[in-house]
């Protein structure tokens, strides 16, 4: 356990012991195995891109992808602001519909008290205008509520849009996690093939060849053998995940589009015939109380 410990940095930063991710083993992300020297291992390569100013290999070229990758982050941004914008809508046509309920009920108490203390025929027709008011802001009230329920239902496609936004993310992650392996196989690669050039060199300058760089020369090309399997595997996997990539977000795209033109088309509609079906109660009411209105006009 403490020769293990010993040679860790060696194996993390260069040395003697070579470490091999094995060919099978590269399709899986590295974040969440448990091969910790592979962790390190892409955990220094995206160092040395990040910080230390070394480019890779290869990198992310797809310019459709990362212009796609741009709008979608713009997408979630505006999908959160929209998302919340539709809860204080839902929130504003619930509480109308609440204080017209309310308004509703206490007309008619009022109503019930008018009549109960009605001595003159006109103190029983302002009961019953009273009661025409009742009724008016109770059929208010429940088609607010109507209303906003399917507005609910309309609108829900940005909350399932943003909710979606985290399964994008985590293709993303996949991908950038493929590449990044790719990138770390390849500097491997060519670390190791120099490693190789070098002991070459040094074991051709003894007469008869040197016994020990020799060996270590066969264990280090068997070692580059398997890691450009390895790469292969890597490359394949990366190049899986790009095409389907490309093809979810071709989906994503005209499944957006179409839904959310039904959410807005099923969204107006409601809007606006709940609004002529609410402007109808209350002109039906101004039309049976219109001898007020006579009244101070006269």
């Amino acid at each position: 356990m403490l020769d293990g410990a010993v040679n860790l940095p060696k194996q993390l930063f260069g040395g003697d012991s070579v470490s091999v991710v094995a060919p099978h083993e590269v399709v899986q992300p590295a974040k969440g195995g448990r091969d910790l020297l592979r962790i390190f291992k892409e955990l220094k390569q995206s160092v040395s891109a990040d910080w230390g100013g070394f480019k890779p290999l290869v990198v992310e070229e797809d310019k459709e992808f990362i212009e796609k990758k741009e709008k979608l982050q713009d997408l979630e941004t505006q999908l959160t602001s929209a998302s919340q914008q539709a809860e204080l809508l839902v929130k504003a046509q619930h509480d109308i519909g609440e204080t017209l309920g309310e308004l509703g009920l206490a007309f008619v108490k009022l109503t019930k008290f008018e009549s109960e203390e009605a001595i003159f025929n006109s103190q029983r027709v302002r009961a019953a205008d009273i009661k025409r008011l009742a009724t008016a802001a109770v059929k208010a009230s429940r088609n607010y509520r109507e209303s906003n329920a399917l507005t609910v239902k309309h609108l829900d496609p940005l909350h399932e849009y943003l909710g979606l936004m985290l399964a994008v993310r985590g293709a993303f992650s996949d991908r950038s996690s493929a590449l990044l392996t790719v990138q770390t196989l390849l500097s491997e690669l060519s670390a190791m093939e120099s490693r190789a050039e070098k002991l070459q060199v040094a074991s051709s300058k003894i007469f008869g060849g040197d016994k020990t760089r020799i060996r270590k020369l066969e264990e280090l090309n068997e070692t580059i053998k398997v890691t450009e399997e390895a790469k292969l595997c890597a490359v394949r996997e990366y190049e899986r995940i790009k095409e389907n990539n490309r093809s979810e977000l071709e989906r994503l795209e005209r499944e957006r589009q179409e839904d959310f033109l039904n959410m807005l088309k099923g969204f107006v509609i409601n809007q606006v015939a709940y609004a002529e079906k609410i402007a109808k109660v209350w002109e039906n009411v101004a039309d049976e109380t219109s001898g007020y209105r006579k009244e101070n006009n006269s």
